[in-house]
């Protein structure tokens, strides 16, 4: 059975995380370090390491411990509005020197499949989208594209609005490889965000960018990921920044046994409509094709 609502947080005041800069680690023996002259992905400066977030393989950078996710298909019973759709899938892939690849793959009858897709590299503050586009059932894709300048910086170009440009701060996600940025984060090092902290993570949508505050809500054992049982989860929570943010929830419980990577996603609009996603399997894959 799915797990209960989800009950309001009132904060009395937030400890906020600042974004910082990663320092990278991988299990397996050390790769080249990255450079690539047209976005802000890691140079010389960061070598990605074979520790595992404690402070082995030293750089020249400092920061936080990074781990990202080995490349995987998990699959996901899906519900809309609490109605059964079909499996869903999440297909991550990473490449040290190509970068990653997030593949989400909905399906629903009658409308057509929901994708979403993610790609990008890695740089000094984590993941670092370049292209995010989103396909729902018969509409026309939507996307958006972050034209790096290889300082850290640089300008989004919308689809939604194609004359209005906005700066990319530093750190800034789309509304899905921000999944996969805390995952690494915790796989880096499982010690921060302890009950209470709040992260600010700026998001870039489809028409916009804008900051939004993830709550984590601590580390428990809990079966709030009904199709897993009871396991060790980590679930961050959206704080609401504007009015209309009230009406909008978005949580995700991160798993532990798996590496952190997303357990069950919990996503609802303002007109109540509820999405939600339950990892059920993981399939390992191979790196990005060369």
């Amino acid at each position: 059975s799915k797990a209960a609502p989800l009950e309001d947080v009132t904060v009395a005041e937030l400890r906020v995380e600042p974004i910082k800069k990663v320092l990278l680690s991988k299990p397996a023996a050390p790769e080249p370090s990255i450079r690539d002259q047209s976005s802000n992905a890691v140079g010389d400066g960061v070598v990605i390491g074979s520790g595992s977030g404690n402070g082995q393989g030293q750089t020249e950078q400092e920061g936080q411990a990074f781990r990202v996710p080995d490349p995987g298909i998990y699959y996901y019973d899906a519900y809309l509005d609490g109605q059964y759709l079909q499996t869903a899938s999440i297909e991550w892939q990473f490449d040290p020197k190509l970068g990653y690849r997030l593949f989400i793959n909905i399906p629903y009858a009658f409308v057509g499949p929901f994708i979403f897709e993610s790609r990008g590299k890695i740089d000094a503050y984590g993941l670092a989208p370049d292209f995010y586009v989103e396909h729902l059932g018969s509409r026309p894709a939507r996307f958006t594209r972050f034209d790096r300048d290889g300082k850290g910086g640089g300008k989004l170009f919308f689809s939604q609005k194609p004359d209005q440009l906005k700066e990319i701060p530093p750190g800034t996600q789309d509304r899905f490889s921000l999944m996969m940025q805390l995952a690494s984060l915790l796989a880096g090092n499982d010690q921060i965000d302890e009950k209470g902290t709040v992260r600010e993570i700026p998001i870039a949508n489809l028409d916009t960018v804008e900051t939004w505050r993830f709550q984590s809500q601590g580390e428990e054992l809990s079966d709030a990921v009904s199709t897993l049982g009871p396991t060790v989860l980590r679930h961050y929570k959206r704080l609401p920044v504007k009015e209309m943010d009230h009406k909008r929830r978005n949580d995700i419980w991160l798993v532990k046994d798996f590496g952190w990577i997303p357990g069950r996603v919990r996503l609802e609009n303002e007109k109540g409509r509820t999405f939600e996603l339950f990892l059920k399997q993981v399939d390992p894959i191979a790196d990005l094709p060369k």
